[in-house]
């Protein structure tokens, strides 16, 4: 478990739940290091799972019923837009995250990475209700937040391109659009 961090303009406490730092104790051959690192195919960097914590009522919960996934990466929304005219503008309250997850080795080349299909998947800022939107993606191009009901995600699936039009409020797709750009454009 990492160290919790707080959610601003929150009363969460967010960690995510990481592979244990490899300890170099008892053995200075660098092979035994390496296979007591349980390294099978995931990267020391990645995150398996989150853990919220609220300060109010003490409660606790895991973001996915169990750790078999690769969580690559994790975006909270709304983010702040710099502006150079308000350079001391806050950065507004965090209303839902945004994670794409690594299910499957798709590739069958034995790792979890950036390499494998993604799974695009969203919660409400507590980590609750966590719900998945979009399945086998190739690549993310965008994400978008335009109003706490209007979210777009532009994504790469077998060298097509997509916007997704999604509700954070309820956490579904409301639309799906291919890019149709021309057979030049991937």
């Amino acid at each position: 478990l990492s160290q919790f961090n707080p959610i601003i303009g929150t009363e969460y406490l967010m960690a995510g739940i990481v592979p244990v730092e490899v300890s170099r104790d008892g053995s200075i051959n660098p092979l035994d290091w390496i296979s007591r690192s349980a390294y099978s195919g995931y990267s020391t960097y990645n995150t398996y799972n989150y853990v919220f914590f609220n300060t109010q009522t003490e409660e606790y919960h895991r973001l996915l019923p169990d750790n078999n996934f690769v969580i690559f990466q994790t975006a909270g929304f709304p983010q702040l837009v710099y502006d150079p005219k308000n350079p001391e503008k806050p950065a507004p309250i965090i209303e839902f995250w945004i994670y794409n997850l690594i299910k499957t080795d798709t590739n069958s080349d034995g790792y979890f990475d950036y390499r494998d299909k993604l799974t695009v998947g969203i919660s409400d800022v507590s980590g609750a209700n966590y719900t998945e939107l979009i399945e086998n993606v190739d690549a993310i191009q965008s994400q978008y937040y335009k109003d706490p009901s209007n979210f777009f995600i532009i994504y790469n699936v077998n060298d097509k391109n997509f916007i997704a039009k999604v509700n954070p409020i309820t956490r579904e797709v409301l639309s799906t659009t291919e890019m149709d750009l021309g057979e030049d454009v991937k």
